[in-house]
């Protein structure tokens, strides 16, 4: 199911299109296709549009349509025909993989890096990712068994000298059997029958299984049991039966994936992930995001955990902590650098200056081990903690009362706000029905839309509200309006964003909440709000705390919301900066 936008269709040069690299699920572009594209497009001009979306700088990125804009580039057609959305990265891949995934002519190997990055976009759900390819569970699951296959026998799939049989045969084996298999199918011309026949004799090292093989003593595919005939050929106990070793394997595997769940925003699989949009998690060093923002992150969505699931003997090991979203990663380790050298800088100069005298009756916050509350903690202003990169959906949705109760009061102290909100819907709906859109706002998108237009003086807002109106009105033409994409906790996050409104009165942490959070997500919250400092000032603190770090999460919500830590006035830095787009919660 692909999402449906409103857009616009014009022409535009072929200097300002943007070739996103790996953005399109196609990866072999034959060229006698590509000739017979040129040939048409010449004779016929091109009858079907490109798609691309509007980029801030006044460009715009490829969507769907390579062939056909290599074609025009060839043939020198320049400007194009285009149909121009405005949309956000996702969205405009679920458009990218859709577009490909209907063709007939896209490889199976191409599906199968196609299903790879939409059942990243979907979160990993499965039946979700089928519901928006379009694609049955069966053939997801078949394209996905095939990225364990090596990339040479994928590209040799993508280009057709190896057909998908033979990648599901080879798929299991270690990448280098794969390859030195496949060039040999290739130079051979090897049948996917007597491929089947040779791989029968494949043998797999039972000391490889991350399964218990306690079954596997009596099965008579063991090799154990058959030394007369293997003799000194093969030393230890061997499976000879690849398909249920691999089942084995994929169970053990699941099941250590549901095992994590409850301490990982993500969870996945090395065969689901593309190794380029991962980074390991540090805290200090290089690479370092610092130790404020690390808690942070343990409450992210994008906190994540990778299992090994390539048939080598690392196969089943789990490498965490892993962060899944790399441009917040670049961010912060970018901040933490310059807090460093800030930090680095002051202790040069601090060591420089001569020390200055302190009263001897002069108390200060840590000689006298107080604690400050977290109501304290929220209302300084000085250093606002580490925001995370994205919570979890589930997160999210408890944060939408506080925001939408905000934006209801600042409707009410703030002129600008309720004819903001009328603005953009305005804004909207007349795009939609091709009417003029006074003014021309460059922000494509709603929230960026209300923010900016709050921080207007009133008589430009109430002006820009007129122009609307006035165009609404005194149109000649009246078209139905298109559906104007304004979701109501999106704005209300964006109004309460943009006039940097207090949460606390609207938000509490609760037991909702820290149970919509990983048992990871619950630790870095308590870091962050010093119910750990609090904690330790207790009766039994120390032994309470280290009760509190070996519980299973429902546990941990339990005994946390139980305690009696004071939570009024402290707002999660993940709830006060969360992005006003990512609101929008099915």
């Amino acid at each position: 199911m692909t999402p449906t936008l409103v857009g616009e269709v014009g022409k535009i040069s072929l200097d300002s299109i943007r070739v996103i690299e790996g953005f399109n699920p196609r990866r072999a572009f034959r060229s006698v296709a590509l000739d017979e594209l040129i040939a048409s497009i010449r004779a016929d001009g091109l009858i079907q549009p490109i798609t691309v979306r509007r980029l801030d700088d006044e460009t715009y990125a490829l969507i769907a349509g390579e062939r056909r804009l290599r074609a025009c580039k060839v043939i020198g057609l320049d400007p194009v025909p285009a149909h121009i959305l405005d949309c956000d990265e996702q969205a405009a891949r679920i458009l990218a993989l859709h577009e490909n995934t209907v063709r007939d002519d896209l490889s199976v190997a191409e599906e199968a890096l196609a299903a790879r990055e939409a059942l990243d976009l979907c979160g990993g759900d499965k039946a979700a990712t089928a519901k928006q390819l379009g694609w049955s569970m069966t053939r997801l699951e078949s394209r996905l068994l095939l990225l364990t296959a090596s990339p040479a026998v994928l590209d040799g799939v993508a280009h057709r000298t190896l057909t998908v049989a033979h990648a599901e045969l080879l798929a299991g084996l270690p990448f280098e059997a794969q390859d030195k298999v496949a060039a040999r199918i290739i130079e051979q011309n090897v049948s996917v029958a007597d491929l089947r026949e040779q791989l029968k004799g494949v043998l797999i090292p039972l000391a490889r299984a991350i399964f218990d093989t306690a079954g596997c003593a009596a099965c008579p595919h063991n090799t154990a049991h058959q030394r007369s005939l293997f003799g000194e050929a093969v030393d230890g106990a061997f499976c000879k039966n690849k398909a249920c070793f691999q089942t084995k394997t994929s169970e053990a595997i699941e099941s250590k994936r549901a095992a994590l769940r409850d301490d990982f925003g993500t969870i996945a699989l090395d065969s689901e992930k593309d190794p380029a949009t991962y980074t390991p998690l540090v805290i200090d060093g290089a690479g370092g995001v610092g130790r404020d923002q690390y808690a942070a992150c343990r409450q992210c969505a994008h906190f994540g955990a990778l299992i090994h699931d390539r048939f080598d003997a690392n196969i089943g090991s789990v490498k965490r902590p892993v962060c899944f979203s790399l441009p917040c990663n670049a961010e912060k380790v970018a901040a933490n650098a310059a807090t460093q050298c800030e930090t680095q800088a002051a202790k040069t100069a601090s060591a420089a200056a001569p020390a200055p005298s302190v009263a001897a009756n002069h108390a200060t916050t840590a000689a006298s081990g107080a604690v400050p509350s977290a109501s304290t903690k929220a209302k300084a202003k000085t250093k606002p903690k580490a925001p995370s990169a994205a919570s979890s959906s589930g997160v999210r949705k408890r944060m939408i009362p506080a925001y939408q109760a905000a934006a209801k009061a600042l409707i009410a102290q703030d002129t600008r706000v309720p004819l903001a909100l009328a603005i953009v819907a305005l804004e909207h709906m007349l795009k939609g029905a091709g009417l003029p859109v006074t003014g021309a706002p460059s922000e494509t998108n709603p929230e960026k839309r209300i923010q900016t237009l709050l921080k207007l003086p009133i008589q430009d807002v109430a002006a820009h509200f007129r122009a609307c109106t006035e165009t609404m009105v005194a149109s000649a033409s009246v078209q139905r309006f298109s559906h104007n994409g304004l979701y109501a906790p999106v704005a209300a996050c964006a109004v309460t964003r943009a006039l940097d409104a207090d949460l606390s009165p609207y938000f509490t942490v609760d037991g909702e909440y820290l149970g919509a959070l990983t048992r990871e997500g619950v630790n870095g919250l308590l870091d962050e709000s010093g119910f750990k400092a609090w904690l330790s000032t207790q009766e039994d603190g120390e032994k309470r705390a280290k009760a509190l770090a070996n519980m299973k999460k429902a546990d941990l919500v339990k005994a946390v919301t139980d305690a009696g830590f004071n939570w009024t006035g402290f707002v999660p830095a993940a709830v006060r900066t969360v992005v006003p787009a990512s609101l929008k919660i099915d």
